[in-house]
């Protein structure tokens, strides 16, 4: 992926060999507990970026969101991946490198080891004892979401559930599978094609396509409304992709699909994470703020409240109408 080459190896023999033949070579090497990183400035006349290789010896199994983990706690923290786009290509080639052959498989592998490794974390603590207070593990990516969908299925209502910003899909696709939301639709969208691409890919694999809908949408856009109400609408970790300015428009667009219950998770953070392309910081206060602008939005006919949930959950719920 542009001057980046990810290279899966067959174990540690394998990674001595590749270090000793990158040293004669002129390469500057480094090694972490994953990864052997190594880079090299290309000869030229004109200055060219430097040639740089990502070599791991991680099994299938462990193809999936931990990968993320990896790349952030590994790479991103010593300035080997400085931006978003650094950081999706080196992930892409990750994932790849399991299968270069057929990276739909590839993708197809992680998105389904994930999804596996969420259902089995879900079900390991009932709903009713998921709570903030849960932390084991939970700098993971999958353990921390694992514990916000709990706490999601219990505050689902109705029979139609919008998910926006859907990503892989993961969250519609564990209440399809749970049977919530039934006999209504579910509805997940994202602006992104191949993350849809992939949701659709990994609901057929599961056998849960027929119980779902996808849409490219994207939030700030009129058309978003033509996709009508929902009992139950989601944004799970959205807002924070978004800049400052336009979550305004954001929250009156989700306000306006939401039928009975709107449910915002975000991550709390010192600085955006530019690597997964945050464009801004939440805080209680802050989400305190965005509720109670619901509530004036909707002119005092809804209420509102907070919860920490492994960053912040805002709950915003409709009055109905006699």
């Amino acid at each position: 992926m542009g001057n980046l080459r990810v290279l899966a190896l067959e174990g540690e023999h394998e990674r001595e060999l590749l270090t000793h033949q990158l040293w004669r070579q002129g390469w500057s090497v480094r090694r972490t507990f994953h990864f052997l990183l190594a880079w090299r400035s290309r000869e030229s006349e004109r200055p060219v970026p430097e040639e740089r290789l990502l070599a791991h010896w991680l099994s299938e199994g462990e193809s999936d969101n931990r990968l993320v983990d990896y790349l952030q706690q590994e790479l991103v923290s010593i300035g080997w991946l400085q931006d978003e786009a650094d950081f999706s290509a080196a992930l892409n080639a990750l994932v790849v490198s399991f299968d270069p052959a057929r990276p739909l498989r590839a993708w197809r592998l992680f998105a389904l080891n994930t999804f596996t490794q969420l259902s089995e974390r879900i079900a390991q603590v009932p709903a009713s004892v998921a709570t903030s207070t849960e932390t084991t593990e939970d700098s993971e990516t999958i353990a921390s979401f694992a514990a916000i969908y709990r706490r999601l299925f219990s505050l689902l209502q109705g029979s139609s559930l919008l998910d926006v910003g859907c990503a892989c899909a993961y969250w519609p696709l564990l209440v399809a599978k749970g049977g919530h939301c039934l006999p209504g639709p579910i509805v997940a969208v994202d602006r992104r094609v191949e993350a849809l691409r992939l949701s659709a890919l990994l609901a057929e694999t599961l056998g849960l396509a027929a119980q779902l809908r996808f849409e490219q949408q994207d939030l700030c856009q009129p058309a978003f409304l033509h996709l009508g109400q929902f009992d139950t609408v989601t944004a799970i970790h959205l807002l924070e992709h978004l800049e400052e300015s336009q979550l305004p428009l954001a929250l009156d667009q989700l306000l306006q699909v939401t039928c009975r219950r709107l449910l915002i998770v975000v991550p709390y953070e010192e600085q955006a994470q530019i690597c997964y392309g945050h464009r801004q910081v939440f805080s209680t206060a802050k989400l305190q703020f965005w509720g109670q602008w619901c509530l004036e939005r909707l002119e005092g006919r809804a209420t509102y409240w907070c919860e920490d949930l492994l960053g912040g959950l805002l709950v915003v719920e409709r009055h109905h109408q006699p």
